[in-house]
């Protein structure tokens, strides 16, 4: 199989890019519609931090490694412990 050529991937690409565009402005208009009918305002949606989110920060990246690859049995032992 031959590789595409370099237009033709950035024509692919320019095409996808204007189809995602399009999408998501037809998504907003629908928010905006729905929001108006509700009688909602118009903002801004925002993601909240909840309480569990510090597990995802980076500093916990080598904890979860670790976590990760100890056997499931240490594993569900570790669960439970920490549940209680």
């Amino acid at each position: 199989m031959k590789p595409r050529d370099s237009q033709e991937v950035d024509a692919i690409l320019q095409r996808w890019s204007s189809i995602d565009e399009d999408a998501g402005r037809r998504a907003a208009q629908r928010r905006r519609e729905f929001l108006q009918r509700a009688g909602r305002p118009l903002t801004e949606y925002q993601f909240g931090e909840r309480p569990n989110d510090w597990v995802h920060r980076d500093w916990m990246r080598p904890l979860r490694f670790m976590y990760r690859n100890i056997p499931p049995g240490v594993r569900l032992q570790l669960k439970k412990r920490l549940a209680k």
